[in-house]
C-alpha cells in the first residue's frame, strides 16, 4: 500500500477565476450565432417587439395628448397642442408626456412581436408555395399578391389584438389618469388589477369589439400597402429597397390605414375610459373641459353619443395628430423590423424573402 505522503494532493480549484468567467458569460450579450439557433418564430417575435418599442417611444407624447382629446368633449385644434403640452408639463412634470409609455412598452412588445411573427409566418408559407409553382413553370412575380398581403395582415392584426388587449386597456387608462405631484400614483399593475376586480374577466376586454373591427382594415391595409410597395421595387428595379424607400412605404401605408380606421379608434378609447376612471383623477381637465361622466356604454351607444355630441367631425377628432404620428411610427416600425429580422436571419431565409439579395 502506498505511503499517504506519496499520494498526490488533488488540484486546488481557482474559484475566483471560475466565478469571474461565469460572470462574464452571464453579462455578455448573445452573439448572432447564438440568436440563429433560436426558432424562426421566436426571432421574428423579438424583432417585431423591438420595432414596436422603438416606434412607440418616439411618438409617445403625441399619443398621450391625442388620447386626451379622443375621450373628451374638447374641440380639437392643432394650434392648441403646444399649450396642452405646456399645461401637462407644468402640472405633472416633463415625464408626464410619456405617462403610460411603460405600459405601452409592456403591451407593444408582445403585440408588435406577435403581429410581425404571425404575418411573417403566413408570408413565408405563401412564398414557399410560390416557389413550388415557379419550379413547375409558373411565371408568377416574386412576393405576395395584394389579396394575400391583406389576408395575412388582417389575420396577424386580429391575433395580436386578442392576445394583448387587457394591456392596451390598461395603457389607455394610464394615459388619461392625472399624475398628482407628491402623491402615490396608480401604476400599471394596480390599474390592471382594478379592472379585473371591479368588472371581472369581461372588464379586461371592454372595447375589444371596435378594436377588432378597426384592426381588420388597419392592419390589413397597412401590411398590404407596405408589402406591395416593397414588392414593386423588387420586381421593377431588381434590388432590395433602400432604408429610405422602406420608410416611405411604411409611412404611406400607416397614413392610409390609420385614417380609414380612425372612427373606431375614437370609439375604442371612449369605451376604455369614460365612466371607468375615478372622479377627479382624469387629466382631461388639461384641455380646458370637464370630465365626461356616465356609465360605460356599448360600442353602438358610444358612437351614437359621440355623433350627437360632436357630429361627424367628432369621429375624426385628432386625426391630424395621427397624420403626424402614424407615418412616423409605421416607417420606424417596419424599417426597424426589416433591419433586425435581416440581421438575425439565415442565408436561406434571406434568399426566400429577397431573391435579389446576395448572401
Amino acid at each position: 500500500m502506498d505511503d499517504p505522503e506519496d499520494i498526490p494532493a488533488p488540484p486546488v480549484m481557482d474559484t475566483s477565476t471560475d466565478a469571474a468567467s461565469t460572470r462574464r458569460r452571464l453579462t455578455t450579450l448573445p452573439s448572432r450565432e447564438d440568436i440563429l439557433t433560436l426558432p424562426l418564430e421566436l426571432r421574428n417575435l423579438i424583432s417585431g417587439g423591438v420595432a414596436g418599442i422603438v416606434a412607440k417611444s418616439f411618438v409617445a407624447p403625441i399619443d398621450r395628448i391625442k388620447i386626451l382629446y379622443q375621450v373628451s368633449s374638447a374641440e380639437f385644434h392643432l394650434r392648441n397642442l403646444p399649450r396642452v403640452a405646456y399645461n401637462i408639463v407644468r402640472d405633472e412634470g416633463l415625464s408626464a408626456l410619456w405617462k403610460g409609455n411603460t405600459a405601452t412598452m409592456i403591451r407593444v412588445f408582445p403585440y408588435s412581436g406577435i403581429q410581425f411573427m404571425v404575418f411573417d409566418r403566413i408570408k413565408t408559407y405563401m412564398l414557399r408555395q410560390h416557389e413550388q409553382k415557379r419550379a413547375m413553370g409558373d411565371s408568377r412575380a416574386w412576393g405576395l399578391s395584394p389579396v394575400e398581403s391583406l389576408v395575412a395582415g388582417c389575420t396577424a392584426g386580429s391575433i395580436s389584438v386578442v392576445c394583448t388587449y387587457p394591456l392596451d386597456l390598461t395603457r389607455a387608462q394610464l394615459a388619461v389618469l392625472k399624475r398628482r405631484k407628491h402623491h402615490v400614483n396608480l401604476g400599471f399593475r394596480q390599474v390592471l388589477y382594478q379592472n379585473y376586480e371591479h368588472r371581472g374577466l369581461i372588464g379586461l376586454f371592454r372595447g375589444c369589439t371596435p378594436t377588432l373591427l378597426g384592426i381588420l382594415p388597419y392592419a390589413g391595409i397597412a401590411y398590404a400597402l407596405n408589402e406591395q410597395g416593397k414588392r414593386k421595387i423588387h420586381n421593377v428595379l431588381g434590388r432590395e429597397p433602400t432604408t429610405m424607400e422602406k420608410m416611405q412605404c411604411g409611412a404611406f401605408s400607416g397614413l392610409v390605414a390609420q385614417t380609414i380606421s380612425y372612427p373606431l379608434e375614437v370609439t375604442r378609447r371612449r369605451m376604455q375610459t369614460i365612466g371607468i376612471l375615478p372622479s377627479g383623477q382624469s387629466a382631461i381637465t388639461e384641455l380646458g373641459v370637464q370630465e365626461t361622466s356616465g356609465r360605460p356604454s356599448s360600442m353602438v351607444t358610444t358612437m351614437r353619443l359621440l355623433f350627437n355630441e360632436q357630429g361627424f367631425r367628432g369621429m375624426f377628432k385628432g386625426v391630424s395628430m395621427n397624420w403626424m404620428k402614424g407615418p412616423l411610427a409605421f416607417s420606424i416600425s417596419f424599417t426597424v423590423f426589416d433591419t433586425v429580422q435581416t440581421f438575425v436571419a439565415t442565408d436561406a431565409e434571406r434568399a426566400l424573402r429577397n431573391p435579389h439579395r446576395k448572401g
